[in-house]
């Protein structure tokens, strides 16, 4: 179980927006919405059987080597704004229950639909920046009864819950998920590290060097999610050269590393997961 409370960058598809977001890091909730006195609890939901959590792995590695994971969600209120506190629960079959919880960082807007199948071609999302995570898989979830907890039985993302209830239930799930709070790693790695990490500032840079499009599919966000994937991957370039951190000439191009730009493309997850462990063709375009 995870949890954080520092500072962000975002990953949103706006840029200006993004800036927006950093200008605002040191303000408090409060201050990022000025003209409303108090600002709310809303309840997100995720059923499964619905939808799956394809970049749950990411999730929990942005968490432990970020503090906080940020993702555009489904919410059909439209009266959120920036600032207001998000409780995410999960529904459906097995384990129900409240496993995330953060702030959201815009107002609820239309976008594309995340189904497909589905009848309307939009629906409103709003971007979370998640602080404290419960991994569901490992059967970590704080269980809730709808009628007790909640008052009501939720239909749909982005219910508004009354003050006192998530209070409550905020309190519960801070207390349940209470875990030493993560200390950010330094990104110098050592020599002959296993993994070598993108730091939060490089990734933003290749999204907005690649315009928040999948290099080899041509998608773009909100649509998908979007990962940084490596050219060459780590795991070649630890077998080719062993030091992941060491300059080396590759197909005729200077790289200052695994991580150099020159390396990172921005990916889909569908493309990053189906390309796996395997190189790409490195290029200077």
């Amino acid at each position: 179980m995870l949890e954080h409370n520092r500072p962000f960058e975002e990953f949103g598809t706006d840029s200006r927006q993004a800036a927006r977001f950093r200008r605002n890091t040191a303000r408090t909730r409060n201050d990022c919405c000025p003209t409303r006195v108090r600002l709310s609890t809303y309840l997100l939901t995720w059923n499964p059987a619905k939808w799956k959590f394809v970049d749950w792995p990411q999730a929990l590695i942005d968490m432990r080597e970020l503090g906080f994971y940020v993702r555009a969600w489904s919410c059909k209120n439209s009266a959120v704004v920036a600032g207001d506190t998000m409780l995410l629960v999960k529904t459906g079959k097995g384990l129900r229950g409240i496993m995330a919880s953060g702030v959201a960082l815009s107002p609820s807007h239309e976008a594309r639909h995340w189904n497909s199948e589905s009848e309307s071609t939009t629906t409103r999302f709003v971007q979370v920046r998640f602080e404290r995570l419960a991994d569901y898989t490992k059967g970590e979830i704080l269980r809730i009864h709808n009628q007790e907890d909640l008052g009501f039985n939720p239909q749909s993302s982005g219910c508004r819950l009354p003050e006192g209830r998530a209070s409550a239930l905020l309190a519960r799930f801070h207390a349940y998920i209470a875990a030493p709070t993560p200390v950010a790693e330094d990104i110098q790695l050592q020599t002959r590290a296993k993994r070598a990490s993108i730091s939060l500032s490089l990734r933003y840079s290749v999204f907005e060097r690649d315009a928040y499009t999948c290099r080899y599919c041509g998608r773009s966000a909100p649509e998908v999610i979007l990962h940084v994937d490596h050219v060459i991957t780590q795991v070649e370039w630890r077998e080719q050269f062993t030091d992941l951190l060491s300059p080396q000439i590759v197909n005729g191009v200077n790289l200052q590393g695994v991580n150099d730009p020159l390396n990172l493309r921005t990916s889909c997850a569908d493309c990053n997961l189906g390309k796996g462990r395997r190189s790409g063709t490195l290029s200077l375009s």
